[in-house]
């Protein structure tokens, strides 16, 4: 009944246009949408008309489209920017970006913390694959296979990836971790070792050479927990102020380009004085995450300062980061175990039906982990009342009494043999989802807070990275199931802000002024949203990259459809097969003539 109604409801309005005079026709129109215009303005109900890949109309469209979708009961939203992924390498095998494009992202920016795969010199590819094998957990036998390196500088990368379309537009940073290597070689690019003068200059013109052809911008990696295959600090970690101000400043005299950083602020007074020259003496934006130093102090000069005019941005994340143990996860509480070694290498089924053995457990859970008790990672192994089993719906905001220590307590039963049932469930397929970034008080009012700095945006997804042991790029349609709607521990935040925090001003930070809004003249990167039933499923385990090698994905349920560029590209969570999407060039404005 319902495509007949709107069958006979397009005869009439193509019939009525004949004889008002109408000549208008849209390639489509949606129709009835609520529309959350990404403004952080109130909602309205309205009709968009679209053209080509740009919004020319919204309000009331009087002429019929070519295609129409009834968007009535939904949320009309634009497409999200993500704008922390890792997609340097998949870009040269999936075309849709996945787990990404499930989660309504019309827009992706890679190369950020510092890693990539250009510029290279031939023969020194495997270095930066074991840079993004280390930092990202990519597996490096996918990485070998699947990245075609038919390129040595950033532009000819550029030239390469921009051979395909995507189901997504995908912009790209140059990371110092390859400028480094490319310059001061393998052997001298990692650790303490200053670059001369003349390496510094040579850094410089790269950059500058990456952002006149398309770059968005340069990222680098300052934090002791990112380190290669080998447990080495990546490229640039420890580099000096004069390195850092000489690129930020070819960035500032360009006059494009945006810098990004995660940085354990380890001489906070020393990182802040370059990031401060920078931010104050440009036009240009800066956006970070911490991992260490002062917050309050940082997050207090951003305010500050952004209420300026400074373009200062530290990204938040939606909840902690957080580790997935299972049985095919790259970590779990019984990794270390000495009978836990004897069946490490086995199938999941050989896995699952060795541990059913009593006599198997009873052992297991009376050994002692292989691990130096004072390493972080038992640390976080054994913080039982910050683990979490995971439903099918998943809840990434739960209380004590769900954590295996809280279900330990209820049961009379110790942590590790809880552990041990949870990773035994659903054929050994189940996550424990163990949050390892701050959790006070089993609550995300911290994360909310973060949420609600003018300063702050939307990031850290990581989309296509950590494949053995973290999925979080789900997040974007996780934030508004959640904070909008699901939330029972604090408060809610209105849907118009936290729209507005990944769509318009993730695009601003990285330029791109032509999306990130519902606004006529803009590009037509569209969610329509089932917003009561918009969800997030559990997490799953499977081996689809190159040589079959494992990653964590994560799919969502509630997006009617997914537009880019004018193109219906998801309908019913379900793939199109249209891929409108390219390869960015710089940044944008609405009036750009499309690539």
């Amino acid at each position: 009944m319902y495509y007949l109604v709107l069958k006979c409801t397009k005869k009439i309005l193509i019939w009525t246009n004949k004889f008002i005079g109408a000549n208008d026709m849209y390639d489509l129109v949606i129709r009835n949408g609520k529309i959350v215009d990404g403004s952080g303005q109130a909602s309205f109900m309205g009709d968009i008309a679209i053209s080509g890949d740009r919004i020319v109309k919204i309000g009331k469209v009087e002429s019929v489209g070519n295609k129409e979708i009834d968007a009535e009961g939904n949320l009309v939203t634009p497409g999200w920017v993500d704008i922390h992924t890792h997609y340097d390498g998949q870009v040269c095998w999936d075309e849709y970006l996945t787990p990404s494009c499930w989660h309504g992202v019309t827009t992706v920016v890679m190369g950020n913390c510092g890693v990539g795969f250009a510029p290279v010199k031939p023969g020194t590819e495997e270095f930066l694959v074991q840079l993004m094998e280390g930092v990202e957990d990519i597996p490096g036998v996918a990485l070998n296979e699947g990245v075609s390196w038919d390129w040595e500088s950033f532009p000819e990368y550029l030239d390469s990836i921009g051979k395909k379309n995507y189901a997504m537009d995908v912009g790209a940073m140059i990371g110092h971790g390859p400028i480094r290597s490319y310059v001061m070689g393998m052997d001298r690019c990692q650790g303490k070792e200053e670059a001369s003068d003349s390496e510094i200059d040579q850094m410089a013109e790269i950059t500058k050479e990456a952002i006149e052809a398309g770059a968005l911008g340069f990222s680098t990696s300052r934090t002791y927990l990112h380190r290669d295959k080998f447990g080495e600090y990546v490229p640039g970690t420890e580099a000096t102020a004069k390195e850092m101000r000489k690129i930020a400043n070819t960035i500032a005299e360009l006059g494009q380009g945006t810098l990004e950083i995660v940085s354990d602020w380890m001489d906070q007074d020393i990182e802040l004085d370059w990031v401060k020259e920078f931010v104050e003496k440009s036009d240009r934006t800066l956006t970070y995450a911490q991992t260490g130093g002062n917050p309050v102090e940082t997050w207090k000069y951003c305010e500050e300062n952004f209420s300026k005019g400074v373009k200062i941005r530290p990204q938040f994340p939606g909840r902690p980061t957080g580790m997935l143990f299972s049985l095919e996860s790259t970590v779990h509480p019984f990794i270390a175990h000495p009978s836990y070694a004897q069946i490490a290498n086995k199938s999941l089924e050989e896995k699952v039906n060795a541990m059913k053995d009593e006599s198997f457990k009873e052992q297991i859970l009376s050994e002692e982990p292989a691990v130096d008790k004072n390493h972080m990672i038992y640390t976080l192994m054994t913080a039982f009342d910050k683990q979490f089993p995971m439903d099918e719906i998943p809840d990434y905001e739960p209380s004590y009494e769900a954590s295996i220590a809280g279900i330990a307590e209820s049961s009379n039963k110790s942590v590790m043999e809880v552990m041990y049932e949870e990773l035994l469930k659903n054929d050994g397929k189940t996550f424990v989802w163990a949050p390892f970034s701050p959790y006070p008080d089993h609550n995300l009012d911290t994360y909310k807070m973060m949420m609600e700095f003018n300063s702050s945006v939307a990031g850290l997804s990581d989309g296509g990275a950590h494949c053995g042991l973290i999925c979080d790029a789900s997040m974007p349609t996780w934030n508004i199931a959640h904070y909008t709607r699901d939330r029972v521990k604090g408060e809610k935040i209105p849907l118009e802000f936290l729209i507005r925090k990944q769509t318009k001003e993730t695009a601003e930070t990285f330029g791109l002024m032509d999306r990130g809004q519902i606004k006529e003249g803009y590009m037509a990167d569209i969610n329509i949203i089932d917003h009561e039933n918009l969800c997030v499923y559990k997490p799953e385990m499977v081996h689809d990259l190159p040589t079959g090698s494992r990653r964590i994905i994560q799919k969502a349920g509630g997006y009617i459809a997914t537009i880019k560029s004018g193109i219906v590209t998801f309908r019913n969570d379900e793939a199109t097969g249209e891929l409108p999407g390219t390869v960015l060039r710089g940044e944008r404005t609405a009036e750009a003539i499309s690539a």
